[in-house]
């Protein structure tokens, strides 16, 4: 009888670990200034972050992940919270000096565009940390600068499997 407490304790302390640790890892936490000392990313670093890998953004009502290819394309996938809910996208990319942008063209199931996403990040190494400045297009997040942006990007492209069923149930 004495393990029951003991694991409903431990199942609370999930809970509420689920709770408060899950939002903050989807949100960057603005630090407000760069680190002193903080050196700005090459061009071809920046491609090197991006090209060949994906990243994932909790948006709230889903998961959205983009892939960049070399050729200065992309592609977006979007899975909704709700069964079956898609969305996908493409788009254009470049680099020039440490600031990375992107267009991705969020499109229904006819293929007209319905949304065009539009940002640019600028990049800088702190020791071994990679910083990130949101410098436009991000609305309320425009001017954010914070070091997690790594943590949400994974060698590989992981978007392209998916893509195609996105694309037809968008």
């Amino acid at each position: 009888k004495m393990e029951e407490p003991a694991m409903n304790k431990l199942s609370v302390l999930a809970v509420i670990s689920v709770t408060v640790i899950g939002p903050s890892i989807s949100f960057a936490k603005d630090e407000g200034k760069l680190p002193k000392g903080a050196v700005e990313l090459s061009e071809q670093e920046v491609k090197d972050l991006y090209v060949g890998n994906s990243v994932k953004y909790d948006v709230g009502d889903g998961l959205v992940y983009y892939t960049w290819s070399a050729d200065g394309t992309l592609k977006g996938v979007k899975v909704g919270k709700k069964k079956g809910e898609y969305g996908y996208a493409d788009g254009t990319w470049t680099v020039t000096g440490n600031m990375f942008c992107f267009k991705s063209d969020w499109k229904n199931k006819a293929g007209d565009v319905v949304y065009v996403y539009q940002p640019c990040k600028a990049w800088w190494r702190v020791g071994k940390q990679k910083w990130t400045k949101n410098v436009s297009g991000d609305d309320q997040y425009n001017g954010d600068i914070y070091n997690n942006e790594i943590k949400k990007m994974s060698k590989g492209d992981k978007v392209t499997a998916m893509f195609d069923t996105a694309k037809a149930s968008a």
